[in-house]
Parts: C-alpha cells; sequence; structure tokens
C-alpha cells in the first residue's frame, strides 16, 4: 500500500452499454486493459442477480436501482482472494441514455479489493460501500485507490444498531443461522437499499471478520436460482435450500455449529457489552467460509439474459 493506512486499492471495471447501442450489456472499460475486459465481463456477471426493470421508477423501494451486492472471488479468478462489491445503477436521465431499442441504459460498477487489505482495515460493508460510492469509472489510470475515512470505527454505530433496530435478538439468530445454510431475507416493508444494506452489514459483523472472505450478499436478487447470493432480499422458494428469513421475527437456528454460535454471541454480550462483543468477533480475521463449502463455486450467476 506504499505507506497509504487510509486507503484501498481496487482493481475495477464498467459493464454497461453506449447511449443507442444495440448490442448487448459488456465491459466497457478496466482496470487492467482491454485484453483482460472477458475475464472482467465473467467477474461482474457473477455478482449480477438479475435484470434491472425497463423503467426508472420500476420496482419498490429496495427492489429498483440501486442493486448493490457483494462477492467473494479466490485465488482461481485473481492472483490473489478478492473481495467485490458492484453497484448497479441507471446511467443518466431516461430521456438522454436508451438503447437503439428504447430501453433504459443501466451500468454496473464493479470494485474488488484483496481481503487481507480489507481486514487490515477493519471496515465492514457499508464502509466498502462508502468508499467506492464517489468513484466514477474509468478513472484517469489502471488501478485505483479507494479513500477510506481517516480514523473511522464503525463499530459503536453498529453496536448502536444493534441495540436499536434489527435489534440483536434477530440479528444474532439471523448470523447464526447463515453459518450453515444460505438465507433469503424478506423485508417486512419497503426498505430501501442503503437500510437493506445496514441489515445486511449488522448480520455480517456478528460472524467473525474472516467470514467476508467467503460471504456473498446482494440488497435485492429479483431472479434467485443456484448462484443468488448467500445473504440476500429475495423471493424465497420453498423447493430452494435457503432459510426465509422475515424481518419481524428471528430465525429458528437448528444446526449444532448455529446453536454454538449464538450462545457464544449471548455469553459474549453478557460478558463485554455490545461493543466489546463485535471487537471480539471482529479481531479473528483468518478466511473461512460459510456453510463448509462452496456453493457451486462461484459468488453469483451470469445474468446474460434480456439484454443483460
Amino acid at each position: 500500500m506504499d505507506g497509504h493506512q487510509d486507503e484501498l486499492r481496487a482493481v475495477w471495471a464498467l459493464l454497461s452499454k453506449p447511449r443507442g447501442d444495440g448490442g448487448e450489456y459488456r465491459v466497457l472499460a478496466c482496470s487492467e486493459g482491454r485484453s483482460a475486459h472477458g475475464m472482467f465481463d465473467d467477474l461482474v456477471r457473477r455478482t449480477l442477480f438479475g435484470t434491472p426493470p425497463q423503467w426508472a421508477d420500476g420496482g419498490a423501494p429496495g427492489e429498483g436501482l440501486p442493486w448493490i451486492s457483494f462477492g467473494a472471488f479466490g485465488e482461481s479468478d485473481l492472483p490473489r482472494r478478492h473481495i467485490s462489491i458492484s453497484i448497479t445503477h441507471w446511467s443518466g436521465p431516461s430521456e438522454a441514455y436508451c438503447d437503439s431499442s428504447g430501453r433504459r441504459i443501466a451500468a454496473t460498477r464493479f470494485f474488488a479489493v484483496p481481503y487481507e487489505e480489507l481486514a487490515r482495515t477493519g471496515i465492514g460493508l457499508t464502509g466498502l460501500w462508502h468508499a467506492v460510492r464517489p468513484v466514477e469509472l474509468p478513472p484517469d489510470d489502471g488501478q485505483c485507490r479507494l479513500a477510506l475515512p481517516t480514523g473511522h470505527d464503525p463499530l459503536p454505530e453498529v453496536a448502536e444498531l444493534l441495540d436499536g433496530e434489527p435489534g440483536f435478538d434477530w440479528a444474532a439468530a439471523t448470523a447464526a443461522t447463515a453459518l450453515e445454510r444460505p438465507l433469503a431475507l424478506v423485508s417486512r416493508s419497503s426498505r430501501f437499499a442503503m437500510t437493506r444494506l445496514a441489515t445486511i452489514d449488522a448480520v455480517a459483523w456478528l460472524l467473525p471478520y474472516g467470514c467476508r472472505a467467503g460471504l456473498t450478499a446482494a440488497t435485492w436478487a429479483s431472479e434467485p436460482g443456484p448462484y443468488t447470493p448467500w445473504l440476500c432480499y429475495t423471493h424465497s422458494d420453498p423447493a430452494d435450500e435457503r432459510v426465509r428469513v422475515l424481518e419481524s421475527e428471528p430465525p429458528e437456528v437448528s444446526s449444532r455449529t448455529g446453536r454454538a454460535h449464538l450462545a457464544r454471541l449471548r455469553l459474549l454480550r453478557q460478558e463485554l457489552g455490545t461493543l466489546g462483543m463485535l471487537r471480539e468477533l471482529a479481531a479473528d480475521k483468518r478466511p473461512a467460509r460459510l456453510g463448509g463449502r462452496t456453493r457451486h463455486g462461484a459468488p453469483g450467476s451470469a445474468a446474460r439474459g434480456r439484454g443483460r
């Protein structure tokens, strides 16, 4: 990091299509140059979980754009273990950014940072979002630096969230269940993307920090399937293996691993308080894998249908 203690270095890609274009969505630029467009096209699509609605006002709050998703890539995809964040949003005013068929054009900004650097900074999923939010793509050079709030400690804010809404009991049971089974979060009302992100992040903080090395998550997955992220808001399918979790009530923790983790969370909170419990979990940064296995070996599906 060349002495920069308040920055992350990220590889990046922009997936979209030019205004008036009649072709499919594709990588228009990436940090590694034109020869890497194909590789990044595959990586970005594996963090997409549906086709955006045709109109800007399509979908309920939280289901319409922007969509925010997180992926986990191992050494088989990139030279080092990386954590990614993808943001799918509208390219610009609807009257100005349409393809040749008159459909609104979306764009996906994809960033991936080495897990070791993310762990060194100690930021969470919301912190990573704040780091990439102001970054315009493509930048003037290759890899870009993501500025982080200097000295910012996210844990007091997370502790306040857990002591309020969504509450410790719900978040702890959800985190314990997530150790063994993928989850379909079901919002009790229309929740905007940032509210959903804060809820997902609160659950992630109740796992050892190293679980982020294998965690996949999304604020909305409109087309759930075998590659749907481990922790996401989505329509649940009774035939799917994921656990349906209502925001209005904690899930039932049924596995031995889950029950042991829930008991540990309760004990840590009782002995150390909410903030002390979070610091204990955040200190364990050994890379870990949820569920004890890789689901189909990929963090997302290739969203190629319907113009994507």
